[in-house]
């Protein structure tokens, strides 16, 4: 029982933390997500075929990371980012960071599949097909619950800047 439990951990360890990291951007964070969802799938007892343990980690791992982000406390933003110049090197890399934080905060107000369609679709780079499959739903399913993540983002985006005017 041991050693299989440890070849799992093993052969789905890196996915499931790969898949924390890339939605919450810090390595401490994303490793107690994988304790959490290695130890909540030990307590469930549940013994799926060999081949059934991905799906199940995948969603359990999306959504334990989802309810991390939605633990965490709003972060300060920068002070103005219309300040800072076209030109600028290191203050790019800096935006950048707050826009993930901004993308980051503003997920934690999406429905469960909401923010797991859209964090799949986009921090992991699945097809519709393939998040329809980890997360057990339609292809139609994950295209409406898409639409409305990124109806819903860029309206709270929005709420966040409120001096950026975006033309689609």
């Amino acid at each position: 029982m041991r050693s299989r439990w440890n070849r799992l951990v093993q052969k789905y360890g890196a996915l499931v933390f790969g898949t924390a990291w890339r939605i919450l951007g810090r390595t401490a964070d994303a490793e107690d997500v994988v304790q959490d969802v290695f130890f909540e799938a030990h307590r469930l007892q549940r013994k799926p075929a060999d081949d059934g343990w991905g799906g199940l980690l995948y969603r359990m791992a999306t959504f334990r990371t989802l309810d991390k982000l939605r633990q965490r406390k709003a972060t300060v933003p920068l002070e103005s980012v219309e300040l800072i110049g076209a030109n600028a090197g290191p203050e790019d890399e800096a935006i950048g960071h707050e826009l993930e934080e901004r993308l980051r905060q503003a997920l934690t107000a999406l429905s469960d599949r909401e923010a797991g369609v859209f964090c799949l679709k986009y921090f992991e780079q699945l097809s519709n097909t393939e998040v329809g499959v980890a997360l057990g739903i339609s292809d139609g399913a994950v295209r409406v619950a898409l639409h409305k993540a990124r109806s819903k983002l860029q309206a709270l985006l929005a709420e966040l800047n409120p001096g950026e005017h975006h033309v689609a």
